[in-house]
């Protein structure tokens, strides 16, 4: 016993003066505080709370990085508020700092430059020329844009325009879009009286109803007004999202009874040409219409056009149309809003309608001799703008413009997609993914908002940062709700009528190769919702 206790003692002296021997493992514990890069302006592409991991894109070098994250890691919003991470919304734009040796995040903090707008409805995105409108201004975009549906990475065909979105970005230039209300579907069931009248959901979504027709309608609870010959009725439907909704409309009267209402049209400029159901009218003296809703088309050279539904209702109505003059184009494109108005007049009028948003879409013409193709997926009902034009696959008529595809099969969730579609004389093949059975996941992983492959950073390809001072969060007094640099809010269209990053970047990741001087481009689309 004595001997063991001896042995005991010459393994651990434990005397109050003994010199403690500290042997060098090259482990270095990283602690609160501790950082050596940083990064500005960088977009927060995905988070993994469980695992304690976040993603952020890096618009200069156009790669990805992911960073751990513990209890030391201090987040902000970029008024100086502390937070969670389960607080922070993907596609927020932040300035980090961060431990590269150990990639671990030591701060995060709302971007001071980038700006938010949320809760949009009225919007235009246009893929072909890259821009997207929307509280009263345009901004840019580029192919690293991030998508976003229910936290998940989606495409900008995923969005449809009757969504409501969060934009973000900085100065002119948008870096993600969120879709945060989705959207239905409405089929109409013994249709067959009202085939070429008017349907109306709610206050935004108007159409001519066709045979066997399917509408994207957002989320919600609406009145639905149908109207053809002179006869009208109105149910009530509710919305729930990617369901479908059948609504049957065959106990409806359907008594003729036409009856025509004169309008009085005043336009500026006085040689514009209006168009009432696509057909050309003379503003000169009144024009007779019958009662009901229909499509007004106003446009004059030099002038933006305007398309405008209105509801004849009465027998006499004045109409005051205002057209504006298009902005001569200087140089680089001027990003602010620009749309046609009109004036309501003191007469009554017609009722109120939407109508298009700014005119910087593109103008609807089928491209002769060349068609559009729908692959797949294969055997899935395809509708074109909401008419129902065969079984994938199937091919129409190429049409240049903004236009929805819905797919639809029994027993799987119904899909859509907003394509924008140039007028270059060559076919199009589309390509989409399978439709999810119902009651699955119907989250489809879709492609990194960059088009380079995802790089983990190691020592050799991570992006080098530049050692800086600490990021301190900067209070502000009063939250801004919308961006500095958001354009002042002109006139709508849907006017009431009465009838850098401080980094060096490594070499650029290697890029796909183009496809364009292929006669028959195929896009395929692999779209999250």
């Amino acid at each position: 016993m004595a001997c063991m206790l001896t042995l005991v003692a010459c393994g651990a002296d434990a005397s109050p003066g003994a010199a403690q021997v500290k042997k060098d493992t090259g482990y270095v514990v990283a602690k609160a505080g501790m950082y050596d890069s940083e990064d500005v302006n960088t977009l927060l592409i995905s988070k993994d709370v469980d695992n304690k991991t976040v993603t952020f894109y890096n618009r200069k070098v156009g790669k990805d990085y992911t960073l751990n994250y513990d209890g030391t890691s201090k987040i902000y919003d970029k008024y100086g508020t502390a937070m969670s991470m389960d607080q922070v919304e993907v596609g927020s734009i932040v300035d980090i700092t961060f431990l590269k040796s150990k990639r671990l995040l030591n701060s995060m903090q709302g971007s001071q430059d980038a700006w938010t707008l949320t809760q949009i409805k009225d919007f235009n995105i246009n893929e072909l020329d890259g821009s997207v409108y929307a509280v009263g201004g345009n901004y840019r975009f580029d192919d690293s844009i991030a998508v976003y549906a229910d936290g998940q990475k989606a495409m900008l065909m995923d969005i449809n325009p009757v969504d409501t979105i969060t934009v973000s970005g900085v100065d002119r230039m948008a870096y993600s879009i969120s879709i945060d209300e989705g959207h239905g579907y409405l089929r109409l069931k013994n249709e067959d009286y009202f085939v070429g009248g008017w349907i109306e959901v709610g206050s935004k979504i108007i159409k001519t109803i066709g045979e066997d027709m399917i509408i994207a309608v957002p989320v919600g609870t609406y009145d639905v007004s149908l109207s053809n010959k002179g006869v009208e009725g109105v149910k009530t439907v509710s919305i729930d999202r990617n369901k479908e909704t059948e609504l049957d409309i065959g106990d409806l009267q359907t008594e003729e009874l036409t009856t025509y209402g004169n309008i009085i049209f005043v336009v500026t400029p006085s040689t514009a040409e209006v168009y009432v159901d696509g057909e050309a009218v003379d503003i000169t003296r009144p024009v007779s219409v019958e009662y009901g809703v229909h499509q007004l088309i106003a446009k004059a050279p030099g002038y933006q056009s305007l398309t405008q539904y209105i509801k004849v209702g009465q027998e006499n109505a004045t109409l005051e149309i205002t057209l504006e003059k298009e902005q001569e184009p200087a140089g680089e494109k001027e990003y602010a809003a620009a749309t046609p108005y009109v004036n309501p007049s003191p007469s009554p009028s017609p009722s109120p309608y939407p109508t298009s948003s700014a005119s910087t879409e593109v103008i609807n013409t089928t491209v002769s001799g060349h068609k559009i193709t729908i692959s797949t997926p294969v055997g899935a009902e395809v509708y074109f703008d909401g008419s129902y034009v065969g079984l994938a696959p199937v091919s129409i008529a190429k049409v240049s413009g903004k236009h929805e595809i819905i797919l639809r099969k029994e027993g799987y969730t119904t899909r859509s997609y907003t394509l924008s579609i140039d007028a270059e004389k060559r076919d199009e093949t589309f390509s989409f993914a399978e439709l999810v059975k119902e009651g699955e996941n119907s989250i489809v992983p879709g492609p990194s908002p960059s088009p380079s492959p995802v790089v983990t950073p190691t020592p050799d390809n991570e992006p080098e940062v530049t050692p800086t001072p600490e990021v301190v969060p900067t209070p502000e007094s009063t939250p801004q709700t919308t961006p500095v640099s958001t354009p002042e809010q002109t006139p709508s269209v849907t006017s009431e009528v009465e009838t850098t990053p401080n980094v060096t970047p490594d070499p650029s990741p290697t890029s796909g190769e183009n496809s364009s001087a292929e006669v028959t481009s195929e896009v395929t689309a692999t779209p999250s919702e």
